[in-house]
């Protein structure tokens, strides 16, 4: 049996993290599986403008045997500014699964983890594990079920593309400054959210290496009303165009409108069948795109996503997420 060292990230680890990481994902993924590249690392890692929580399993040889970690997300809650740190890339080598008794090796991996995002302040950590962690994660760290996830889906075709003929559409490559005013239009009307300011839009999705997303800005006279991400080649449902992100302030069903026929009008220029989209069932928007001629898919009909979370904040409780907190697709790492 392998002896290890389990400890927080030190730099120069993530060489052994990303080499591991390819390794069980290949195995995991089969062959249409593409290797992650070092410059995602250091974005999704060492650039996120909140840090990032990282534990190790090392062994005496130098080899990552486990990892576990995780994207610390800056959030706007009715309760003051708190945070959020998404679970990502948690995984251990197959032949290290066995190398401890139970808990066994992953869960000795995340303990540091969850001890430092205690020290750090951190209120909730989330994530989409799947079945078998999720067992473990319960059994042993504290997961809680929240919710599967449902997408909110259209057939391409249908829907309108007409523009009402007082907003304007652009497609822009970088968020504008003006759209830190709009987030604070749309905080004001929600309980929990991250803050979609433009360093974090930058940082989400310009920044991002080996990924494409179009942003979206719809204007009044001028004034930036409403902000849409779109990935337009994205297979959580075959042949989807899907919506990423969305900020628009609840009152504007006009912009609402908009953008939808925007989206609309790009998923039949590029070919795709389904336009989707994901939020919080509890949320407006969730019902406005119902009335909009969206249907509930539950992602059980594919590849089901559980929503998961683990409170270290008294006031943030299972039941109250379930109620306030409103998130879209790019809130995670499946798009």
């Amino acid at each position: 049996m392998a002896n290890y060292q389990i400890r927080l990230y030190q730099p120069g680890d993530e060489a052994g993290i990303l080499s591991s990481f390819n390794r069980v994902f290949r195995e995991v993924c089969g062959p249409e599986y593409v290797d992650r590249k070092m410059d995602f690392w250091h974005w999704q890692f060492e650039k996120n403008p909140n840090g990032h929580r990282i534990s190790v399993a090392v062994t005496d040889d130098g080899v990552i045997a486990a990892h576990y970690g995780g994207v610390p997300l800056s959030m706007a809650s009715s309760f003051g500014d708190l945070v959020f740190t998404h679970i990502v890339d948690s995984f251990a080598l197959p032949e290290h699964r066995a190398g401890l008794k139970r808990p066994g090796l992953f869960v000795e991996t995340a303990y540091p983890w969850f001890d430092l995002c205690h020290e750090q302040g951190d209120s909730v950590m989330y994530g989409y594990p799947v079945k078998a962690a999720e067992r473990v994660g319960t059994r042993y760290l504290e997961y809680n079920f929240l919710r599967i996830v449902d997408y909110l889906c259209r057939e391409a075709d249908a829907g309108s593309t007409d523009m009402p003929g007082d907003v304007s559409i652009e497609e822009v490559a970088l968020p504008p400054a003006d759209v830190d005013g709009l987030f604070a239009r749309l905080q004001s009307e929600r309980a929990c959210l991250t803050r979609r300011d433009q360093a974090y839009l930058q940082w989400r999705y310009v920044d991002i290496p080996g990924q494409e997303y179009r942003i979206v800005l719809a204007r009044q006279a001028g004034d930036l009303q409403g902000l849409m991400v779109m990935q337009v080649q994205h297979e959580l449902i075959p042949g989807a165009c899907t919506i990423a992100d969305w900020v628009v302030p609840e009152s504007d069903a006009k912009i609402t409108s908009a953008l939808l026929a925007q989206a609309t009008a790009i998923a039949r220029s590029e070919g795709r069948k389904t336009l989707m989209s994901v939020f919080s069932p509890r949320c407006p928007e969730y019902q406005s795109f119902l009335q909009q001629g969206f249907v509930v898919q539950s992602s059980s009909q594919f590849l089901e996503r559980r929503l998961t979370q683990r409170s270290y904040n008294p006031q943030v409780t299972a039941d109250w997420l379930a109620e306030n907190w409103w998130y879209t697709l790019g809130d995670s790492d499946l798009v």
